[in-house]
């Protein structure tokens, strides 16, 4: 009798399908299950040694046949052949049927004493029975699936649509849709008709970008698969929404400049290179040179494949860990937006373009891991080159910036980001997106690069921080030597090289009429938010370090009403120590001369894990135990961080008060519980002999429906209010908000989340208790009348919004909005809201 393997990323599910495949065929079949990964804290994979063994454990003349899912399934059950001997792969099948369908088919063929060919075909026709039996439903007309087309009977359909958007597919479009398609089983591609381009795999970052696609293009997506109406529905939906993208004009556009790199950038006339404008501004400064040394692969071949792929693996987790923080990073100093580069490169890691290559080069060639993935980042990169879009040639820069993450990982070497010791303009060949994330920008006072494009993503995050950038310059700006006194003109794409006095004199005076303009507009936002009818608002930032906390400042914030402290904890091996966080957190209160600052506890688990926390399998992350649940559970975690933030409040006390504020609060008895491990840590505190203050004000997130239906309740204990919108109203709509297909759910105009903040404003106001609202709708133009008419005292937002909001508010007569606001709430649907508001601005 042959023998069957069922390979899967989940244990549970390789096992319930033996389970059944045993039920239907006897407990004689000879099958074995090889799922998920002995790792703890990662269950879900592929082992090839698992895979091996299990081929081994069912062994015989007959033969073996293994079905696997998608995937890394596949590559680990090839990879398993290589450890078994000649003989056995000789008498080993593998099976593209479907996992369950086919097991069932092929056990029940096995127990009849069927070739290894017959049980095979037999596998692979095991759909047509459930084909048969089922037949497409009708579609009703006008529906968001109206187009969607399909043969009868079968799995397989299509839709066709135009791009709409600006820019076409490129990368965060691109990474949208993939994200997209990743939660669908169908498989997808995707055509281009207009180029001729494709078909490519949906599912694949470098497929989709490579397609080229731009506005006015016309795709044809086929889906095959039981979801495959859906995944096109939820497609139309992207594609109708512009891919996500903003085509609004606010969006830099490069001043007039070559459309191509210049191949070698020349002296125009006395000392002026031109280059490509990619971030607006002059600066007058010195120049700065870093050159970024590569890493050196060494030549060796691998004895152990298997070994020599899990070290890759391992640098791929590792590099997908670091452009986490960077993400998160980003999108604490610039907006989710732009921060949504970094998921084009974290799909990178996982797309087979570049995997599959790689592994082949460790099975096939023998390369070392780092060999492998620069072999195959290499070839890519070389293919976005080849391209005639300049857009998609800017790619490749990102392909190699990828790949020179991952191989400093699987060498162990720490990549250097460019730094200076003293201000000026960075020279450099090229920047990675997050080299530029990174930048200290206090010192870097323009960029100026040989390579690059104003596309690039590296350009992107420069026009985020304000920093001018030329790039494209050519090997000339190579040349320059430190210290050399520069202009660059990130209007015009010029660099100046030694000015002489009538032009320094002439672009000091243009760089003094742009840093007036930036300064009347600081001035303005620097007032107080006061109403025409002498209403104070409280307008603050929403920070992830004291940096952020002295550039909120510069532009107007009151104070901070949220500093998001899961910041310290992510995107490293091991917790903050009490005195990292005293020191981030004092920073952090000095930074703001005065001001109030509001510390949120630890809010990880959900979308944010901990690599140093196990918190088991969770279905749902996002309704599991993180946050204050997760805090209370750890609680030397919790009190760890509590005692730092209570020295910080001690040593700032003349200078600034800081506040304690709790995540995720459902009930009275998790507040009560915060509080008593906050009395516990200010006791050990003064058993060490420090001064702490017997009171500091703690408040709650009112994030959950069940804390804001209890406003009452939590108002007789609380200091503070803080209402997070973005958590209040997924959790209201059941809706996650990462989910692209519910987006006109996740929105926070919802009459229900709009109806909680005014019944917590409320509550509040009638025991003599503030309220906040600190999540995206405090600093949405839109929002900001409905806020202040509803009551909230205390608006806190990422701190570039803060200057259109506080010219709002001073706009405003707080006593005429109330019953008009009130009025609002009576809306059917976030459109209607918005209609109202519109009025407003």
């Amino acid at each position: 009798m042959i023998g069957l393997v069922i390979v899967s990323h989940s244990a549970h599910l390789a096992e319930g399908v033996v389970e059944l495949a045993r039920e239907m065929a006897g407990a004689e079949v000879r099958i074995a299950a090889a799922g998920g990964l002995d790792l703890p804290g990662q269950p879900l994979g592929t082992d090839a040694a698992l895979i091996a063994h299990a081929i081994e454990s069912v062994y015989s003349d007959d033969g073996v046949l293994v079905l696997m899912d998608l995937g890394s399934a596949i590559l680990s059950t090839e990879f398993a052949l290589d450890l078994i001997t000649a003989e056995q792969r000789a008498r080993v099948l593998l099976c593209g049927a479907p996992l369950i369908e086919g097991a069932l088919a092929a056990a029940v063929q096995a127990r009849m004493g069927s070739a290894l060919a017959d049980v095979a075909a037999e596998a692979q026709l095991a759909l047509g029975p459930k084909n048969a039996q089922l037949t497409l439903k009708a579609i009703p007309t006008g529906s968001a699936v109206a187009e969607i087309a399909a043969p009868n009977n079968s799995d397989i359909h299509t839709i066709q649509l135009t791009v709409t958007n600006k820019f076409g597919l490129h990368a965060r479009p691109a990474a949208r849709l993939v994200q997209l398609a990743g939660h669908f089983q169908s498989t997808l591609s995707v055509r281009d008709v207009s180029s001729g381009r494709g078909p490519a795999n949906v599912k694949s970052i470098n497929g989709v970008a490579m397609l080229g696609a731009r506005q006015g293009h016309t795709l044809v997506i086929t889906a095959d698969g039981h979801d495959a109406v859906e995944a096109l529905a939820a497609i139309q939906q992207l594609a109708a929404a512009n891919f996500g993208d903003d085509d609004s004009p606010s969006v830099f556009v490069p001043a007039a400049a070559p459309t191509k790199t210049p191949p070698h950038a020349a002296l125009l006339d006395s000392g002026t290179l031109q280059g490509l404008a990619a971030s607006p501004g002059i600066v007058l400064s010195v120049a700065r040179q870093f050159r970024l040394p590569q890493p050196l692969i060494p030549n060796t071949l691998n004895t152990n494949p298997e070994a020599e792929w899990q070290q890759l693996l391992g640098a791929l987790d590792q590099t997908r860990t670091q452009i986490e923080a960077v993400l998160a990073q980003v999108s604490r100093q610039t907006d989710p937006h732009t921060a949504e580069i970094f998921e084009a490169h974290r799909l990178f890691l996982t797309d087979d373009a570049l995997r599959e290559p790689a592994w082949r080069a460790i099975v096939d060639q023998h390369l070392n891991a780092a060999a492998a993935w620069k072999q195959s980042t290499d070839r890519l990169a070389a293919e976005y080159h080849t391209l005639d879009d300049d857009y998609l040639r800017a790619r490749a820069a990102d392909v190699e910036a990828i790949g020179r993450q991952v191989i400093l990982n699987v060498l162990g070497e720490t990549g250097l980001t460019p730094t200076l010791d003293a201000p000026g303009i960075l020279i450099v060949t090229d920047l990675t997106p997050a080299d530029t994330a990174r930048l200290d920008t206090t010192r870097v006072l323009g960029i100026a690069t040989a390579d690059g494009s104003s596309t690039s993503h590296s350009a992107i995050l420069a026009r985020a921080a304000g920093i001018p950038a030329v790039v494209g310059l050519g090997q000339s700006i190579l040349q320059i030597k430190d210290g050399t006194m520069l202009i660059v003109d990130g209007d015009s794409g010029q660099v100046i090289v030694t000015p002489n006095n009538t032009t320094h004199s002439e672009y000091k005076r243009r760089a003094d009429q742009q840093q007036a303009a930036q300064s009347a507009a600081h001035a303005e936002s620097a007032l107080p938010a006061v109403t025409t009818d002498g209403h104070t608002v409280l307008v603050a930032a929403n920070i992830g370090s004291a940096a952020d906390a002295k550039k909120a400042v510069s532009i107007g914030a009151e104070g901070v009403g949220l500093f998001r402290t899961e910041f310290l904890f992510l995107g490293q091996q091991n917790a903050p120590t009490e005195d990292e966080q005293y020191a981030a957190y004092y920073a952090a209160a000095m930074a703001l001369a005065g001001r109030p600052l509001v510390i949120r506890t630890l809010d990880v688990g959900g979308d944010k894990p901990l690599p140093y926390i196990d918190l088991g399998d969770e279905a749902n992350p996002f309704l599991g135990v993180r946050a204050i649940r997760l805090c209370l559970a750890q609680p030397e975690l919790f009190k760890t961080q509590l005692r730092a933030i209570l020295r910080a409040a001690a040593d700032v006390e003349s200078h600034s008060e800081i506040q304690v504020m709790y995540p995720m609060i459902a009930m009275i008895d998790e507040f009560r519980a915060a509080n008593k491990l906050l009395a516990e840590a200010r006791q050990e505190l003064r058993q060490r002999g420090l001064i702490i203050p017997n009171r500091i004000s703690t408040g709650i997130m009112v994030e959950i429906p069940a804390a804001a239906l209890l406003a009452e309740q939590f108002a007789a204990e609380v200091d503070f209010f803080s209402i997070g919108t973005n958590d209040l109203t997924q959790y209201t709509m059941a809706a996650e908000r990462g989910n692209p297909r519910l987006a006109t759910l996740t929105d926070a105009f919802q009459p229900a989340v709009l109806r909680l903040i005014a019944h917590v404003v409320e509550a509040a106001h009638a025991q003599g208790k503030w309220v906040s609202v600190c999540g995206e709708l405090a600093g949405e133009p839109l929002a900001v009348p409905l806020l202040i008419g509803l009551g909230v005292d205390e608006l806190s937002m990422n701190a570039v919004a803060i200057p259109r909001a506080k010219q709002i508010i001073r706009k405003l007569n707080q006593v005429e909005l109330v019953e008009p606001m009130r009025a609002v709430l009576n809306q059917q649907t976030p459109f209607a809201v918005r209609s109202k508001m519109a009025d407003y601005n």
